[in-house]
């Protein structure tokens, strides 16, 4: 029996060596993609860089699964390749939003166009606190005129409303309509648009009560 034993281990032992090593497949990658863009445009997310957007999507991935091998969230070093792959894709949209706000202060692009073309291609739906998000990102983006710090300079920004408003909802959304408001004066300000008071697609709803800390375990 102990001979046994021994050869059965030797054989599990000669399969993991086997192994190829883990790699991402690209269907997990598009939607590691997809879901850093909604967490990015989440109205609930409190930061923009660092571990939170990351691990706001880590969680969904965890809640959701995907294409994830069973458990493999407690493999550390197999679980690094997909918390990396995560940071370059929050990086990479960040690089893309702050790219489309440099383009729209160059050509004085109304807020609604801008937020349209920010969320295209994704589920995602031109709300009025999407709007305000993204107000304020053009309003630091003028402030700092693109600098190295920009990122750190909204999320500092976000902070100081959020410890401005307490936990107050109707302050925080006063505070971002009036973001908002600047906004739709400077530019694209001789332009005719309404910014209707969309519904979030569900599927951004799935994120944003995941960001939120609200979703069902």
């Amino acid at each position: 029996l102990f001979v046994c034993m021994l050869s059965v281990e030797n054989k599990i032992d000669a399969f993991r060596s086997a192994a190829p090593p883990y790699q991402l497949s690209e269907e997990l990658k598009t939607n590691i993609n997809n879901y850093s863009v909604a967490v990015m445009l989440s109205v609930n997310v409190s930061a923009y860089k660092g571990g939170v957007p990351r691990n706001h999507v880590l969680d969904i991935l965890k809640r959701y699964r995907f294409d994830l091998p069973p458990g493999i969230e407690h493999d550390l070093a197999n679980w690094e390749k997909i918390s990396a792959y995560v940071s370059y894709a929050l990086t990479q949209t960040r690089s893309k939003v702050k790219k489309a706000i440099r383009e729209s202060i160059k050509a004085n692009t109304n807020i609604f166009t801008l937020s349209q073309a920010i969320v295209q291609s994704t589920p995602c739906r031109t709300t009025v606190q999407l709007c305000a998000r993204v107000a304020l990102m053009r309003a630091i983006h003028e402030e700092c005129n693109g600098g190295e710090k920009y990122w750190n300079l909204i999320d500092a920004r976000l902070e100081f409303i959020r410890s401005r408003a307490g936990s107050s909802a109707s302050k925080m959304a006063k505070a971002f309509n009036e973001v908002l408001r600047l906004d739709r004066a400077k530019y694209g300000a001789d332009d005719e648009y309404i910014i209707g008071d969309t519904i979030t697609d569900e599927w951004q709803q799935r994120v944003d009560e995941v960001v939120a800390g609200t979703s069902d375990t």
